[in-house]
C-alpha cells in the first residue's frame, strides 16, 4: 500500500500533517535548542511549534515557552500534551503579539522567507537573538538521502519527498538559503550572525544548518 501523501498548506491545513508529527516520538536531541533558551531570560517565543517533539521535552526542562503554529490540529495536539504552554493559531507572516522576547526560535525550515524573517525579527527584544533551522542546499544538491528524495532542485527553491514511519510521506516545495548567503539575508531584518553550524561535522554534508542571530 502506498504511503499517505501530506503537505503543509497554511491557507488549507492538512489534517494528516499534525496526525503524522503527533505520531512521532519526542526529540532526544535538544541542542542547540536547549542551551539558546535557558541562556534567555523569561519566556521564549517558539514559531512554528507543531505538535510538541520538540517543545514538550523543552518545557519538561523548565523553559516558559509562547508557542506558534497555524495549523489547528497541531496545536491542539499540543495542548492535549503540555496545557500550561501559551498558543497562538497564527501565520508567521500575520503575527502581531506585541511583545519582545530575548529568544525567538523555529526550530524548521520555515523563516526562508524575507516576509517571515522580517516578523519573526519584530519580535526579538533588543539585543535578543532569533535562532533558527534551514535545510541545507548544498545537500540537497547532491541528492538528498535516507528518507528525503528530492523531486526538483533549482538555487532559489526544490521539491521534496520524506517518508517518515506508519506510513506517511510529506511532499514540499521549499525555498532555499544557502549558508553563504546567511549575513546578506539577516542584513535585510537588521539582524547580524552570531553563529552558523551544520548538524554534520562538514557543512556542505549536513542535511540542515542551524544559524543564531543577533538584533
Amino acid at each position: 500500500m502506498p504511503n499517505r501523501v501530506v503537505v503543509d498548506d497554511p491557507q488549507h491545513p492538512d489534517p494528516g500533517l499534525a496526525e503524522l508529527y503527533a505520531s512521532l516520538p519526542d526529540a532526544e536531541d535538544l541542542e542547540p535548542w536547549l542551551s539558546w533558551c535557558q541562556r534567555a531570560e523569561g519566556e521564549v517565543l517558539y514559531l512554528g511549534a507543531g505538535a510538541g517533539r520538540l517543545a514538550v521535552p523543552l518545557a519538561a526542562h523548565g523553559v516558559l515557552l509562547v508557542a506558534v503554529d497555524s495549523h489547528p490540529g497541531m496545536l491542539e495536539r499540543l495542548a492535549g500534551r503540555a496545557p500550561g504552554i501559551e498558543r497562538h493559531q497564527e501565520r508567521i507572516e500575520d503575527l502581531d503579539l506585541g511583545r519582545a522576547f530575548e529568544l525567538v526560535m523555529a526550530p524548521s525550515n520555515i523563516l526562508v522567507d524575507e516576509t517571515r524573517l522580517a516578523r519573526a525579527a519584530r519580535h526579538v527584544a533588543p539585543h535578543g537573538r532569533l535562532g533558527f533551522e534551514l535545510m541545507n542546499p548544498h545537500w540537497l544538491a547532491g541528492g538528498g538521502g535516507g528518507n528525503v528524495r528530492v523531486l526538483f532542485f533549482q538555487p532559489e527553491r526544490c521539491r521534496l519527498e520524506v517518508d517518515y514511519p506508519g506510513g506517511f510521506t510529506h511532499r514540499a516545495e521549499v525555498r532555499l538559503v544557502w549558508p553563504g548567503e546567511i549575513e546578506d539575508f539577516l542584513a535585510g531584518s537588521d539582524l547580524s550572525l552570531v553563529v552558523m553550524r551544520g548538524s554534520a561535522e562538514d557543512l556542505e554534508s549536513s542535511p540542515t544548518f542551524t544559524v543564531l542571530a543577533r538584533r
